[in-house]
């Protein structure tokens, strides 16, 4: 298969479970505390429930790179254990093709979201009276900067991911025969 063998998958499928990883882990234990007029606030990631939900869909989509990983695994063994190469699990060719498909726009919409979140954090909004918290929190707006940065980093990861998998299904098709598989022309 060349270039887009198994093993590129995995390896691009392992660093985008490190950016996740990575990306949960700098926001779940991201925690600052500061005096404001004599009261002590505290920041974490539960101050935003956009960072919420960048914890719960990164989490799950390192889950799915973990499983899909196994898939790797198994479809790279000798073709005599393992049949998965075959064009008769077109099934399973499309079921990849879209679930990574929606993983990664999940990823991006999620880190999207909390980053325009962040943004009003560092900027505040004058005409909402938000004030700027990031003067306030430093390390922690750090963190969550560092955070989405990972996060960003296995997106990309994904979309090189989505390449291959699109590979990986279309080529089973005929490039003469709209959607017939090859051995049907």
């Amino acid at each position: 298969m060349g270039f887009w063998d198994q093993r590129t998958e995995g390896i691009l499928r392992s660093f985008a479970i490190i950016g996740l990883v990575l990306t949960v882990l700098l926001l779940g234990f991201d925690k600052q505390t500061t005096q404001i007029f004599h009261i002590d606030k505290k920041a974490s990631f539960r101050s935003l429930h956009a960072f919420v939900v960048i914890m719960y869909v990164d989490s799950l989509a390192a889950a799915y790179n973990i499983l899909q990983i196994c898939k790797c695994w198994i479809s790279a063994q000798p073709k005599g254990t393992s049949k998965l190469g075959s064009g008769s699990h077109i099934c399973l060719f499309w079921a990849s093709f879209l679930l990574d498909q929606a993983v990664a726009y999940l990823v991006f919409a999620a880190n999207t979201a909390g980053m325009e979140a962040a943004l009003l954090a560092v900027t505040g909004a004058h005409d909402f009276q938000w004030m700027k918290l990031c003067n306030r929190f430093e390390r922690f707006c750090y963190q969550v900067g560092g955070a989405f940065l990972c996060g960003y980093g296995a997106f990309f990861a994904m979309c090189a991911i989505c390449v291959i998998s699109s590979f990986n299904l279309f080529r089973h098709y005929s490039p003469n025969l709209f959607f017939r598989l090859k051995s049907n022309e």
